[in-house]
């Protein structure tokens, strides 16, 4: 049976990572309603093994975060929504969901990237710096006066280093 997500489709909402408790077994899913409702229910009936709750965040576009990291750890797949991951895996994982960031502009999805590619807080600390670099180069290569003493004629360069070595 293959899950129907076109109800969830453009909609914002949460995707979490759930653990089956004794397991090596975690479920990436989404939710449109509260993490902790989705938790609760998953938590009640659809799991043989107690559920812990690892990790969550906030999307504008649920199927296509969560079709994201379904393509991305799709080797890991079990079943449907449950993947299988070891300890390094697990790691990867969790900075995927670290990482990802939310946009309320709606310019910068737009941005030409490479297929697959997501902003993540490195690559927008990492833009940013760039864009404060260039604007700093800007500013400090001619915008600002030369200053010279008294605002007079500056005093001819003291002798080198060299002549006085030579004295």
């Amino acid at each position: 049976m293959v899950f129907d997500d076109s109800a969830y489709r453009n909609k914002p909402g949460y995707i979490y990572l759930i653990r089956a408790v004794g397991t090596d077994r975690y479920k990436i899913g989404l939710t449109t309603r509260s993490v902790e409702a989705r938790f609760a229910e998953l938590n009640s009936s659809q799991s043989p093994f107690p559920l812990e709750l690892i990790d969550w965040f906030e999307t504008d576009d649920v199927t296509a975060d969560e079709g994201y990291l379904h393509e991305k750890f799709a080797s890991y797949r079990v079943h449907n929504e449950w993947f299988s991951f070891d300890k390094r895996t697990l790691k990867k994982v969790r900075i995927e969901y670290q990482d990802t960031v939310v946009f309320t502009w709606p310019s910068l999805p737009n941005l030409s990237l490479r297929k697959g590619m997501r902003w993540t807080k490195n690559r927008i600390a990492l833009a940013m710096a760039s864009i404060g670099a260039l604007w700093l180069i800007v500013v400090l290569s001619g915008c600002l006066p030369k200053i010279t003493p008294n605002n007079s004629t500056p005093s001819p360069p003291q002798e080198s280093l060299m002549a006085m070595a030579s004295e």
